[in-house]
């Protein structure tokens, strides 16, 4: 018998609604063929998950394209019409036996609200409805109908701040191999809500961690085959945001354990907005000394959720005391590093930094000691998060202003490891403040290095959403107060607005 093999690739990326910047090619990771599963196997990623448990069970993987960045604004039309169009050639030839879609679900362009159901669309079109195709999506995917109505499974992270990639992978692709074998005939069991998590919904503190113990049971005692619980992205504006409750059974839908985890979700939807200490409480510590260095999450412009990383609010803060220990912050601004790099190292330079579309912390003008510069820089992530994962910086440069290391790039970064830094030839296990354009996900890969804290700052990112000017998600909670109870999705359900004013979602 011939061997099996899967295709597999396609686009991930997080968009933000309300982020000017429009994200272009040179913004992606991009990776095919045998150079993807190689940069792939062994790490803690979705396309790793699935390379591993396909390899691990002798089957071929085809990456024709796979498509990788940081969070930011909505991604040029031409760059997913590239991987689309890519995935869709590769679809007709037809050399493969499953399709298994390592993506992240929450992703925009300009014309498109879910580029990832127009792309899953397409696949199936192509291949028809018996061939399996399974999908793997981050946590915060905006999850629709035409996405459920393409694929067989969809599998979500389960942690969040998130640690699990790899093993998401890899339920998707048993899901694949189990239909293959004739042995899972999935069948969904899905709820919207109506809701956002703002803030307080870590997977390993409540009211999640309870919700997640439960589902997890269910799969252990064979109740369901597959669960996932999607907190959408708190920052796109689309009809139908919300959350979603997923679960599969193996030849019968396990409803009643759907509408269980749905109902428990819109009952405790109050404790998932979380508060956070300021930024001054933990600068006034810094000032005090502690024994490990203070990691701090940015919250209002986190790279992380979408935001363009070049807010000056933080680096304001620090640049304001002179009692603090050596810190760094990282400004996102092309024009910065231009001028640093035309300086070049050792240069003391007079620059205006940041502000330019975090336009609640205006520009900044700071003089300082260029300390290195560089076209480019290698980052491998420590982990556990997307440990293993590969990177390649764009420009940047380090400017020394007193005590406070300014790191500069011209693309904006998220910082989610502490491999971004040490690229950039800053150790920061001797710092005393590092920032991270993160509000938890930094956390896991830190832990080991300081005392991750997020802290409460304004931005494009902070979850004080009322700022923000949605007109197509609303009504959701917590901007607004409905009755509302959890009901079925029904395969070629639209997503109702639930006060019954406004269009099922087109």
């Amino acid at each position: 018998m011939a061997q099996r093999r899967i295709l597999v690739g396609g686009i991930a990326q997080e968009s933000h609604s309300f982020n000017p910047v429009l994200m272009g090619r040179s913004w992606f990771t991009i990776r095919t063929g045998g150079q993807a599963v190689e940069a792939a196997r062994g790490s803690n990623s979705v396309l790793g998950g699935v390379v591993d448990a396909a390899e691990a069970n002798g089957i071929e993987v085809s990456v024709p394209a796979m498509f990788r960045a940081q969070s930011g604004g909505p991604v040029e039309e031409a760059v997913f019409e590239e991987v689309r169009d890519i995935m869709c050639e590769a679809a007709r030839r037809g050399d493969f036996d499953a399709i298994v879609l390592p993506l992240h679900g929450g992703m925009l362009t300009p014309s498109l609200d879910d580029p990832e159901g127009a792309l899953i669309t397409a696949l199936r079109g192509i291949v028809g409805d018996d061939l399996p195709l399974t999908v793997g999506f981050d946590l915060h995917a905006h999850v629709t109908p035409e996405i459920l109505a393409g694929c067989d499974l969809l599998a979500g992270y389960l942690t969040n701040p998130h640690g699990d990639q790899g093993q998401t992978g890899r339920r998707a692709f048993l899901a694949a191999l189990g239909m293959l074998e004739g042995r899972l005939r999935p069948m969904l069991a899905a709820v919207h809500l109506p809701m956002l998590t703002l803030g307080n919904d870590r997977t390993d503190e409540e009211p999640l961690l309870s919700l997640h113990a439960r589902a997890r049971l269910a799969v252990e005692t064979g109740e369901a085959c597959d669960v996932s619980i999607f907190n959408a992205q708190q920052f796109l504006d689309v009809r139908g945001l919300g959350q979603w409750v997923l679960a599969y059974g193996n030849g019968s839908a396990p409803n009643g354990l759907a509408l269980d985890l749905a109902q428990t979700l819109w009952d405790r939807r109050r404790e998932l907005i979380g508060t956070y200490p300021s930024l001054d409480e933990y600068l006034d510590r810094a000032a005090r000394g502690t024994a490990r260095p203070l990691i701090l999450g940015d919250q209002g412009d986190r790279v992380a959720g979408g935001s363009p990383g070049d807010g000056t609010f933080v680096l304001r803060a620090l640049l304001a005391r002179d009692d603090l220990p050596p810190s760094a912050v990282p400004i996102a601004d092309a024009a910065a590093v231009q001028g640093c790099q035309d300086a070049g190292p050792g240069a003391t330079v007079t620059l205006t930094v940041g502000g330019r579309y975090s336009t609640v912390s205006p520009p900044l003008t700071v003089t300082g000691q260029v300390v290195s510069v560089g076209r480019s820089a290698q980052v491998v992530y420590d982990g556990p998060a997307d440990a293993g994962y590969r990177i390649t910086l764009g420009g940047y440069a380090v400017l020394r202003v007193g005590q406070v290391h300014v790191v500069l790039t011209d693309q904006p970064y998220s910082y989610l490891d502490p491999g971004y830094y040490r690229a950039m030839g800053i150790d920061p296990a001797l710092m005393g403040i590092v920032i991270t354009r993160s509000g938890y996900h930094f956390t896991l890969n830190y832990a080991a290095l300081g005392d991750c804290v997020t802290v409460d700052t304004p931005g494009m990112t902070s979850y004080r959403v009322a700022e923000l000017p949605f007109k197509k998600a609303r009504p959701f909670f917590p901007l607004d107060e409905m009755d509302f109870t959890p009901r079925l999705h029904r395969c070629g359900d639209a997503v109702v607005d639930p006060s019954a004013t406004q269009s099922p979602l087109a």
